[in-house]
């Protein structure tokens, strides 16, 4: 089972690293802060503060309610804000009402919605 947990935090990684490096030339591994434009800087800091806080779900809901599928920036911002929630422990994820599966869960829908969920039926075969 851990070992499953395990291969869920490493796909959602590399699922996100290949989409920033193929839409946005950047790579999430070099240069983490060049990855986040100034225009969503604060909002990412905000939500990344509320996960650490155990505010998984009010993090997401307010990332959704405040969705632009055709702002390449902030579909940026969400696929870092999904890569940092899937790098949680599990138990952190648990003890806050979440899991690895809804972080991929997630991260799938806000792909398909913002038109690339072919790129990422390709990916994560």
């Amino acid at each position: 089972m851990i070992e499953d947990k395990d291969y869920i935090m490493r796909l959602t990684h590399e699922i996100v690293r290949t989409l920033i490096r193929l839409l946005f030339q950047k790579d999430i591994d070099r240069d983490e802060e060049a990855a986040i434009s100034a225009e969503m800087a604060v909002r990412y800091r905000e939500l990344l503060s509320m996960i650490r806080d155990g505010q998984i779900n009010e993090a997401e809901n307010l990332l959704l309610d405040e969705m632009e599928p055709d702002n390449p920036a902030w579909f940026e911002m969400a696929l870092l804000f999904y890569e940092k929630l899937g790098a949680q422990p599990e138990e952190f994820l648990e003890a806050h009402a979440y899991t690895q599966d809804e972080v991929v869960d997630g991260l799938r829908y806000v792909v398909d919605t913002c038109g690339y969920g072919d790129l990422w039926d390709t990916i994560s075969r």
